[in-house]
């Protein structure tokens, strides 16, 4: 990318801890939000835009990656409002595959992120804590497709309209190693799936966020 090009185009201009921020009020606003409004089929679908589309702005640092994640992230979501408003499953499943691409971009972007930082800074804890919300994310997607396909995967039968709230729950249930078991994987690619995603947020926590906050603490105490 032409430096010129970087200084004429109003997203490279933007800090990271903008885009970092409003991703973060996104996922954060999201899960408080949804409850309250899962009924409301067209409300759901704006805030799923809205996560969707602060995705799309943090990938926003150079021309390669904001392309990458247009060509994830637009396609996605024009093919999510379709599959919504004409109530097409297979439309659904064409933007479930776009936007698990998207979000495994940005993810990749946020933690090659962190590990380049030269110090810890409040954006580098930002870009931690949006990795991490961003995993339960990624993982209820993967539940999806096997809820979808297997009924009986899970403890309890998950009605389709109440498909994704239940999975997220339980994905960050299993995430953060709760573990309040109201529902639990039954199937053998259930609990293989709960098995590694325990496994990811209990490293993510013991090694990336402790890592971060020690540093930062120390370079203020020597600050």
């Amino acid at each position: 990318m032409h430096p010129r090009t970087a200084e004429t185009f109003i997203l490279f201009r933007l800090r990271n801890r903008s885009r970092t921020m409003a991703l973060l009020l996104a996922l954060i606003g999201s899960i408080a939000i949804v409850p309250f409004i899962s009924e409301l089929k067209f409300v759901n679908l704006a805030i799923q835009v809205w996560v969707v589309f602060t995705a799309m702005f943090m990938a926003a640092d150079c021309r390669k990656h904001l392309v990458v994640g247009l060509v994830f992230g637009v396609p996605g979501l024009i093919i999510l409002i379709v599959a919504e408003v004409l109530d097409s499953s297979t439309m659904a499943w064409l933007s479930y595959g776009l936007l698990l691409g998207l979000y495994i971009h940005i993810i990749r972007l946020m933690l090659e992120r962190i590990f380049r930082a030269k110090s810890v800074s409040l954006d580098t804890i930002g870009l931690a804590l949006c990795t991490y919300i961003m995993l339960g994310y990624l993982w209820t997607l993967f539940y999806m497709p096997v809820a979808y396909l297997d009924p009986d995967a899970f403890s309890v039968p998950i009605p389709p309209e109440a498909r994704s709230i239940t999975l997220r729950y339980f994905s960050y249930v299993t995430l953060t190693t709760l573990g309040y078991g109201d529902i639990s994987p039954v199937s053998p690619i259930a609990r293989m799936l709960a098995i590694l995603e325990a496994i990811t947020g209990t490293l993510f926590l013991a090694v990336l966020i402790s890592r971060l906050v020690g540093s930062y603490r120390s370079r203020g105490d020597d600050d």
